[in-house]
């Protein structure tokens, strides 16, 4: 082998490993993201539940105040 080739052998793998590198990382950055996504979005849907949940008690409460506030005003009128 002449210095030539061994010197281009050389610069291709220098090539692929200054390529390769910064390709893993950044595939390692993309899965930690979606994990951190995956995690984000099961925390929104338990808060959401939550928040569904206060709504329904939220009517529950308007609808009964509606009727107290109904029956107390029948009464006055009386």
């Amino acid at each position: 082998m002449t210095w030539e080739i061994v010197v281009g052998l050389i610069t291709l793998v220098g090539a692929v490993i200054s390529i390769a590198t910064p390709l893993l990382k950044l595939n390692t950055s993309i899965t930690k993201l979606n994990c951190s996504i995956d995690t984000l979005n099961s925390g929104m849907e338990s808060s959401n539940r939550r928040i569904s949940e206060h709504g329904r008690q939220i009517d529950k409460l308007d609808h009964r105040v509606t009727i107290l506030e109904t029956y107390h005003d029948g009464r006055e009128r009386e």
